[in-house]
């Protein structure tokens, strides 16, 4: 029988909303102008909508900080709406890619796979306590998108990804054999769960309500493990 070793320790300033710095692109002037004009609105819109939240955040207001103009806007998003979606998928892959770099650097430390896949949950949960995110993916996503269409956006991103890494530790006995959809579903349901319960703590209580939370994830997990080492 595997041994419940515990994650190691995080760092602190995780930040779900920082995009990830992308190289210049090469090659077509055009479309390169084209790329730096939809990397923009979306940097700003992710700042403005996280902080003022969708219905205060005008168009003119992200085009006069992305430097672009409203017709820019228009052509490659169509709308306000199109933008915000843009920026909704943007932070929930970003998340997907914040949880893989904890794994792969737990990995790299000499965690073990389920030490690893513990650290990168850490990481989600504390991506949870993110004002700006908490706003965009909690409050206005489901509001403005839909609760099916941010739904198929969190499936197209984080299920994936999930289903890949619960494929995984079960090939190594982490995990039962079984259905890898369904497992991997319930544990973002865990997640998102836990971060929604996060997200109702004042600022203040944060930290702690985090550092009662962990734990409780952790056991969860941990009894879903030990079906199959049991």
């Amino acid at each position: 029988m595997r041994q419940n070793n515990p994650a190691p320790d995080l760092p602190t300033n995780v930040d779900p909303i920082a995009p990830a710095q992308e190289p210049a692109p090469a090659g077509d002037g055009r479309k390169n102008n084209a790329a730096a004009t939809q990397t923009a609105l979306r940097a700003v819109g992710r700042r403005l909508f996280g902080q003022l939240g969708y219905e205060a955040t005008s168009l003119g207001a992200i085009c006069a900080e992305a430097g672009v103009t409203t017709g820019a806007l228009y052509h490659h998003y169509g709308d306000k709406k199109g933008l915000f979606a843009a920026v909704a998928e943007e932070l929930d892959a970003s998340l997907v890619a914040l949880t893989a770099k904890a794994r792969t650097q737990a990995l790299a430390a000499g965690a073990d796979p389920w030490q690893a896949f513990l650290a990168a949950m850490d990481v989600f949960l504390q991506a949870g306590l993110n004002p700006e995110g908490r706003r965009i993916g909690l409050t206005d996503a489901p509001a403005v998108l839909g609760t099916q269409a941010w739904l198929e956006i969190r499936e197209r991103h984080g299920l994936g990804a999930m289903a890949q890494t619960v494929r995984s530790l079960q090939s190594l006995g982490y995990l039962p054999a079984g259905n890898v959809r369904l497992q991997a579903k319930l544990i973002l349901g865990l997640l998102y769960g836990a971060v929604e319960a996060l997200a109702h703590q004042t600022d203040a209580d944060a930290a702690m309500a985090l550092a009662d939370t962990r734990p409780l994830v952790h056991a969860m997990l941990a009894g879903l493990r030990g079906i199959a080492v049991a």
